[in-house]
């Protein structure tokens, strides 16, 4: 009895402590880190207290719990697939519950708002944001269509998490979550320190027959965090960020990340050009949001990529088993 004892907790043991690298980077991590560091420092500061925060307990305990279960399964390559994917999801909810909270605390600084300096940038490259608008509330298709896609981010930031694990591709995970995170803590640094209410505070909405702008920056939220008071933030935090558009900025790193997949390449080509005109209208982004969410999508990935490759070098028996020399082709 006390043997079959032992011999079951050094197979517990050793399906639990098994030599894995892991498909989130440290640089990732600290990216992280850093963005729940500016949330807690800033609240604490100005006395900001979120009273609707998601609870994201019970899935941390799920993806424990289940990748601790998958040790006791024959490793295959799809059971390998399923714990990268696990933990890339974990890391992915956490990631952006952090970019959200130190986007809303950075709103504390009060800084200038940038809209009339937008507008005018919008102007100069020849673009009138309300006649778009107009145009599109009169033609109810090409408005659901626009929403459809702007309604897909989610979709679109697991999905390259997904396939490349699938595909074994667990280098590029690297690359992908890492970009993700390079993004996500520029645009929300950035958009603190360039703040906006972006253009529905120009406009009246009941102007509009169907145009919601359910992707718009909450007026209330950043009227109440822009003042000096402590404050007691109650409602679940949204999307606060104007410059840059970080949908357009998932627009682009999806379908940059997913290139050798020709098939889900063009659909996603299609799907993002229609997810770049959401931004516009169902978002009320400016344009010049929209070309600097382009922009720190490619920057963002380029950077990923140099500084996983710099990673990897000392994670040799990673690169071996866990690319296939077609995509360390390509990677290197």
């Amino acid at each position: 009895m006390v043997m079959n004892f032992s011999l079951l907790a050094r197979k517990y043991r050793s399906a639990i402590i098994q030599s894995r690298t892991s498909p989130i980077s440290r640089v990732a991590i600290l990216l992280t880190l850093s963005m729940a560091a500016i949330a807690l420092i800033i609240s604490v500061a100005t006395k900001l207290i979120f009273l609707d925060l998601p609870n994201i307990l019970p899935l941390v305990l799920s993806v424990v719990v289940l990748d601790v279960l998958s040790q006791f399964t024959p490793q295959t390559r799809i059971v390998r697939a399923v714990q990268t994917i696990l933990y890339g999801v974990l890391y992915l909810v956490i990631t952006c519950f952090c970019g959200v909270l130190a986007a809303y605390a950075m709103q504390r600084f009060a800084l200038p708002l940038q809209d009339h300096f937008f507008a005018s940038a919008d102007t100069a490259l020849g673009v009138n944001w309300f006649d778009i608008a107009y145009w599109v509330d009169s033609h109810p298709v090409i408005q659901r269509i626009f929403k459809l896609a702007y309604d897909s981010m989610s979709s679109q930031i697991a999905l390259p998490l997904v396939a490349l694990a699938f595909s074994n591709r667990l280098s590029e995970v690297r690359v992908y979550l890492l970009a993700f995170a390079i993004a996500l803590t520029f645009t929300t640094v950035v958009a603190g320190l360039l703040p906006a209410a972006s253009p529905i505070v120009l406009v009246d909405r009941a102007t509009f027959n169907i145009l919601q702008f359910t992707g718009a920056t909450p007026l209330d939220h950043l009227t109440r965090l822009r003042a000096a008071a402590p404050m007691l933030l109650s409602g679940v935090p949204g999307g606060i960020i104007t410059f840059p558009s970080f949908h357009a900025t998932v627009a682009i790193l999806t379908p940059l990340t997913l290139r050798s997949y020709p098939r889900i390449f063009v659909a996603l080509l299609i799907l993002d050009a229609a997810m770049l005109g959401g931004c516009v209208i169902e978002g009320a982004h400016y344009l010049c949001d929209i070309l600097a969410g382009i922009g720190v999508a490619f920057c963002a990935y380029l950077l990923a990529r140099r500084i996983i490759r710099v990673e990897d070098r000392s994670l040799p028996d990673y690169r071996n088993q866990s690319i296939s020399p077609h995509s360390a082709a390509r990677v290197a």
